[in-house]
């Protein structure tokens, strides 16, 4: 329950109150604000803030939200609203704009939760979730559901934060150049992780500069940062901005050399991965495949130490962790084959990231199902071809090529040496399920890789069928 109330929202957004016909302000002002900016999941209690964008307009559910039991409504002042609504209503200039400011209050009066932003182009959803679970063993702990992480979303858990919360894990997305700097000024994170600077969401940015500079902008604010000494962005705007020293930085073997505090791990075997931060060692237990989900769980790891947890504790649970829904979920069909669901969202780094994973799960066969890759820009073409070569260099048997860039996909893979018998390209999802289903049986092993607008789930949800997975 927000420890911001109603009346200091008024006061802070400068709102001007329409009363509903009592001539005076009523105990509701004097309660929390509970904000709700969808009438078709409000409950009752919670104030409707009519939000405006290109494809909708609030202020044409209040009476759907006020029926659901809304206490008040959050309206601008030239918006029509229906007569006789029977509860307060204040009204301010940009309804949008005041929500996000009252957030950024709401965020400040708790000033005793530890708040993690969490950013970077590949695996944020991941670190956050990481996170979460580690400070949640000993502490009241939130985090921003799903990928809410624009500004809605970071002020949507800023107004989440109450009395009896602990700690804040927050996820910040960027589709624009500075929206990690205002986001930061809403949420006011004490740690920032910066997974990487890649190329996601690049179609929106004139370079990869001015993506990395928007970024670490997660920093603006003091955060302490926790980074990857494998990302070269990283590395390059911690020592132009003076936090190399300050940082703490992840390490795999094999990764660059950084100044500063560094948690490092060794090679995983039977179970278990040696970890060290200064001077303190530790055999941890690990179970999850990949060497990208290392990574993002020791940046995990590294926001809860700095967030006062013991290195010990956090080495004992590490391999506790659990992946978020989508990302390398495996599932076993009735015909005994595996099939890996990896396709929450795809960019080169993390295709590639998931085919070095799907290397070292045991198989006869390996059929790799590539959807194309959203958002890439102008660069779009070539980094599928690159995609391509790195899906033919990771050994699969076959590969299956989607989307508006298969024949990029296909060629990459061509070039890289694949022999043309073993790509093939489908040109819906329906039809390479079917063939799936005809080819595979006991030890193979297919991946499921693509962005989301390829909706990869329909394959998966084809290959199930009801009751035939596990």
């Amino acid at each position: 329950m927000s420890l911001l109330t109603v009346e200091q929202f008024a006061e802070i957004t400068q709102a001007r109150y329409e009363l509903a016909g009592t001539g005076r302000k009523p105990s509701f002002y004097l309660e929390p604000f509970t904000p709700s900016t969808d009438s078709r999941t409000l409950e009752r209690g919670e104030t409707f803030v009519c939000l405006r964008g290109p494809n909708f307009d609030g202020h044409r559910f209040v009476a759907d939200a006020v029926g659901r039991g809304a206490r008040g409504v959050v309206a601008e002042e030239n918006a029509q609203l229906p007569d006789g609504l029977g509860v307060p209503v204040l009204r301010v200039d940009d309804a949008k704009r005041a929500y996000v400011v009252g957030a950024g209050t709401a965020r400040m009066m708790a000033g005793r939760c530890t708040v993690v932003g969490v950013t970077g182009s590949v695996g944020k959803t991941t670190v956050k979730s990481m996170c979460a679970q580690l400070l949640g063993t000993g502490r009241v702990t939130i985090e921003t559901p799903e990928n809410e992480n624009n500004e809605l979303g970071v002020s949507k858990a800023c107004y989440e934060l109450d009395k009896w919360t602990q700690a804040a894990v927050i996820e910040m997305g960027a589709r624009a150049p500075g929206e990690i700097a205002e986001l930061v000024e809403i949420a006011a994170p004490e740690i920032g992780v910066l997974t990487n600077v890649g190329e996601a969401h690049l179609e929106f940015y004139e370079s990869r500069e001015q993506l990395a500079l928007t970024k670490f902008a997660l920093f603006s604010r003091g955060a302490k940062a926790v980074l990857s000494a494998a990302d070269e962005w990283s590395r390059r705007l911690a020592s132009a901005s003076d936090i190399e020293r300050s940082a703490v930085w992840v390490r795999l073997c094999g990764d660059p050399r950084t100044q500063g505090l560094t948690l490092e791990a060794g090679v995983p075997k039977d179970g278990a991965v040696p970890l060290t931060f200064g001077s303190s060692h530790a055999l941890a237990p690990w179970r999850l495949v990949g060497e990208h989900h290392l990574r993002d769980a020791l940046l995990a790891a590294g926001a809860a130490i700095l967030a006062g947890m013991p290195f010990e504790k956090v080495a004992a649970l590490i391999g506790t962790l659990e992946l978020p829904a989508g990302r390398f979920e495996q599932h076993v069909l009735a015909s005994r084959a595996i099939v890996i669901y990896d396709a929450y969202n795809a960019s080169p780094t993390s295709v590639a990231s998931a085919l070095n994973a799907f290397a070292e799960v045991p198989a006869t066969r390996r059929i790799a199902v590539l959807g194309s890759m959203a958002e890439l820009g102008a660069d779009a073409p070539a980094q599928h071809e690159v995609t391509g070569a790195a899906a033919a260099r990771s050994g699969i048997d076959a590969l299956y090529c989607g989307g508006a860039f298969a024949e990029r996909l296909a060629a990459g893979a061509r070039g890289a040496g694949m022999p043309s018998d073993s790509i093939s390209l489908f040109a819906d999802n329906a039809g390479v399920a079917a063939r799936l289903r005809e080819l595979i049986g006991d030890g193979d092993v297919v991946l499921l890789k693509g962005s989301r607008v390829q909706r990869m789930e329909e394959i998966l949800a084809a290959l199930i069928g009801d009751g035939n997975a596990s």
